[in-house]
């Protein structure tokens, strides 16, 4: 029986390369078949605290070297794998190839035993080896942290650790320089799964090592740490990150933490390749944000100063990877522009639009003249993001600033560029004694004050960028300001949209001068309309104006209209010296209609003719000087007595000319005598029945227009006949027309003397014949121009009716066409 034993026990140790026996002093012993490429080491461990020893034969030791082949080795305690770690280790050359799968080698009676598996690669001189881990996967962490599987594999190159990780992740090669080791640490009583990876010769390279990244086809964020992570990375020394990146999806880096070192020669800084270009970045800037495709992430190190005090470098950074659904690039070339700016910002930083300039997410981005941008814009809406632009017009000589016609225009942009265009703005840089002289080309401006609204695509707002930065005013298009002259250097104009976006404005909304010094702080000039209710307030309203500074407005109208002028809203203020006043004159004289002093009680004037309305301030020593001044012009008081006198003139004319002629028609009614008359000028006719001729153009003016049957005596023939007052005359002879009739004027009626009955008279025509309107009467003239020549005009017949008898709308529309035609006169 004891032969048998011994030989089922020699049996079982021939087919082990491990078998744990017990020892005479009670630990226990294995027999372990060591192959020749492979060395195992069985140390002690640091933090073990109970005495234990390893014995070979009689040797015994804290430590122990397996030699090759078959070895007995025997613990002198009961549980030595709490006081032994086993080191597994295996050594690889590469020549010239170095093809091959390395998979760790597991011995089942060491599974107590906490190991580690061991790889040296070794290549030769300026060679590389690659370590392909396609199969496993690799993900980097923290060098205290522990993996879910308990196999954490560590890389080394000399003796710097390019990192520690554990399976399944998105590290699927590196390139290691000359030489390295692979390790795999597994913890004690837990059983190796066995995983493999290839070992092969690779290209040459510069820095430390590579580590090839590929990141997942779904939203993903890893961590990665520098060398020898959170202890320094080595001096001038490189390692590179290669990030491949799927379609469609973006990546972003972000620095969790990091630090620097105190450089005694260049500086430490990240490097990113971005599709054959070269980005710098250093470790406390933004990086790379939302890059499509691959890229290369390289860290270099400077040469670190070694005095006091001490300094490294390490950086723990996140790469993340989003998809996308749509990206527009745009190209913005702003090379022959000069003193344009371009800002774009995000409308809410929640949203998921992606702005990047040249490869590099931003917040807000700014495109600079003279040079070309590359802008990404990742699912990005046009009204996600908001545009504004500077544009600077300087002189050219500053000393001598002198020019004109300047549009201010909204500059094009690129239809790729995305964005609403919400404000334009001009800086104007002028001479030192100079002044910005505006003029809109949209029929004048209107000042914009609180609660009014404008009523065209933008409105513009004034501000004086020096000495307080002063808004001067804000004004819309098309009112009675025709120009404005402002005594300052630096002048900003900024136009907003009044609802809709500004790209869409393709005319000039100002013109801009740069002319000689001006007496004044500023010069408004204005032409109101009749009716029209004007405001102006004084620059930089409410807020007041500046101490010691001058406004005037240069108010033009006709004569025909009158100003009413009215100070609304003036601000009370306590002046240090000199006073805050108003003045009003008229253009070309120097006589006040009006003054005002700070002290006193504003009233309400009316200016008959064109005025300077001229406000000063003081040096407030309380309070601020502002006025908001109200003009409105209403028809003149005796341009309205002329109309009504013209009118009344009118009315008694047409009371006159209707009762001569109801007097006239009146006669007509009654029964002429059939006498036949004699016209030597070829009109034949007979009295009372062919009525009144009508006065045709080519006859002469000797001609008679008319016989009326007044005039004619056959009836008081046969009316004396009857009565026998006078013999009849002879009848049927001939006799010849003396003369042509006077023409006279009709300007009163005489009375018709009565014929001598009895003796035929030759035919001299009417004395004096009644007032008769003229049929053919001409459209009148202006009667509000004219109303007051009409007592110096002789009023005599067809000229009276003609010149004075208007169709009446006209009375009512003359006062406002003249004003009108007088304003366009002034604006001309």
């Amino acid at each position: 029986m004891r032969t048998l034993g011994l030989g089922v026990l020699l049996l079982f140790v021939f087919f082990q390369p491990l078998v744990w026996i017990t020892s005479g002093s009670g630990g226990p012993a294995l027999t372990i078949n060591l192959h020749s490429s492979t060395t195992i080491h069985i140390n002690r461990s640091e933090t073990a605290q109970q005495k234990c020893e390893v014995c070979i034969g009689s040797f015994c030791q804290s430590s122990v070297t397996l030699p090759n082949g078959l070895v007995s080795v025997v613990f002198s305690c009961l549980q030595p794998e709490d006081i032994f770690i086993v080191e597994i280790i295996r050594h690889i050359v590469c020549t010239h190839t170095c093809n091959g799968a390395i998979t760790p080698e597991e011995y089942p009676s060491l599974q107590n035993f906490s190991r580690t598996f061991t790889w040296n690669v070794r290549a030769l001189v300026q060679e590389t080896f690659r370590l392909d881990f396609t199969t496993t996967g690799l993900q980097q962490i923290r060098p205290t942290e522990s993996c879910q599987d308990k196999h954490v594999y560590s890389v080394s190159t000399g003796t710097t650790r390019l990192g520690i990780f554990c399976r399944h992740g998105t590290i699927k090669e590196m390139q290691v320089l000359n030489e390295g080791t692979v390790s795999l640490w597994v913890p004690g009583n837990r059983q190796l799964v066995t995983a493999t990876f290839g070992v092969s010769l690779g290209q040459e390279i510069t820095s430390l090592g590579i580590i090839n990244i590929t990141l997942p086809a779904e939203n993903s964020s890893q961590e990665f740490f520098s060398p020898n992570y959170p202890d320094s990375f080595p001096d001038d020394d490189v390692i590179m990150w290669s990030f491949h990146v799927p379609p469609k999806y973006y990546a972003t880096v972000h620095i969790l933490n990091h630090t620097e070192p105190r450089c005694r020669r260049k500086d430490a800084r990240l490097e990113y390749q971005l599709n054959g270009r070269t980005v710098v970045k250093k470790l406390n800037e933004a990086q790379l944000s939302e890059h499509p495709g691959p890229f290369n992430l390289s860290l270099q190190n400077c040469k670190k100063d070694t005095g006091p005090p001490s300094s490294s470098l390490s950086l723990q950074f996140r790469v993340s990877a989003t998809r996308r659904s749509s990206e527009v690039r745009c190209n913005v070339d702003l090379t022959k522009e000069e003193g344009l700016l371009i800002h774009i910002k995000k409308k809410k930083p929640t949203s998921a639009c992606i702005l990047k300039l040249n490869s590099h997410a931003q917040e807000t981005v700014t495109i600079r003249s003279e040079k070309t941008s590359y802008l990404s814009f990742i699912d990005c809406l046009e009204q996600d993001l908001l545009l504004t632009i500077n544009k600077t017009l300087a002189c050219p000589q500053q000393t001598n600033c002198l020019f004109s016609g300047v549009s201010l225009k909204v500059p094009a942009l690129e239809k790729c560029l995305l964005g609403v265009l919400e404000q334009v703005t001009w800086h104007l840089y002028a001479s030192q004694h100079g002044t910005v002289e505006l003029m809109s080309p949209m029929g004048g401006l209107r000042q914009l004050l609180p609660g009014q609204t404008c009523n065209g695509s933008a409105f513009l707002t004034v501000s004086e960028d020096e000495p307080q930065g002063i808004t001067v005013g804000q004004f819309c298009p098309q009112g009675p300001i025709q120009k404005v002259q402002i005594r300052v250097t630096n002048l900003t104009v900024s136009a907003c949209p009044n609802g809709n976006d500004l790209r869409k404005i393709s005319y000039p909304l100002l013109n801009v001068s740069f002319t000689k010094m001006i007496g004044e702080s500023y010069i408004f000039t204005v032409l109101p309309k009749k009716d029209m209710a004007v405001l102006l307030a004084t620059p930089a309203w409410p807020a007041g104006m500046r101490p010691h500074s001058t406004v005037s407005w240069i108010v033009t109208f006709s004569s025909k209209v009158q100003a009413h002028v009215g100070f609304s809203n003036i601000s009370r203020l306590t002046c240090q010296n000199r006073y805050a006043c108003i003045k009003v004159q008229k253009q070309g004289s120097w006589d006040h209609l009006y003054s005002w002093k700070e002290d006193e009680k504003p009233k309400d004037i009316v200016v008959k003719e064109s005025f300077y309305l001229n406000m000063s301030n003081c040096m407030p020593l309380k309070g601020a000087f502002s006025v908001v001044s109200q003009i409105t012009l209403q028809t003149s008081k005796d341009v309205l007595v002329n109309i009504i006198i013209s009118v009344v003139i009118l009315l008694l004319l047409l009371l006159i000319i209707s009762t001569v002629v109801c007097v006239i028609r009146k006669k007509k009614k009654q029964k002429a005598s059939m006498v036949s008359v004699y016209n030597p000028n070829g009109h034949v006719f007979l009295p009372g029945l062919h009525g009144i001729p009508q006065t045709t153009e080519d006859e002469d003016f000797h001609i008679y227009h008319c016989i009326d049957d007044t005039l004619v005596y056959g009836h008081l023939l046969k009316d004396g006949m009857k009565i026998n007052q006078f013999e009849e005359p002879t009848v049927d002879v001939y006799r010849d027309f003396n003369r042509p009739v006077d023409r006279r004027l009709l300007t009163q009626e005489r009375e018709v003397e009565v014929p001598e009955v009895g003796l035929y008279r030759p035919f001299i025509g009417p004395q004096d014949p009644p007032i008769v309107p003229h049929s053919c009467r001409q459209q009148g003239g202006n009667l509000a121009s004219k109303d007051h020549q009409t007592d110096e005009k002789r009023i005599s017949g067809d000229s009276y009716v003609q010149d004075q008898s208007p169709p009446t709308p006209d009375l009512h529309r003359a006062p406002i066409e003249d004003s009108e035609k007088e304003d366009t006169k002034i604006g001309m």
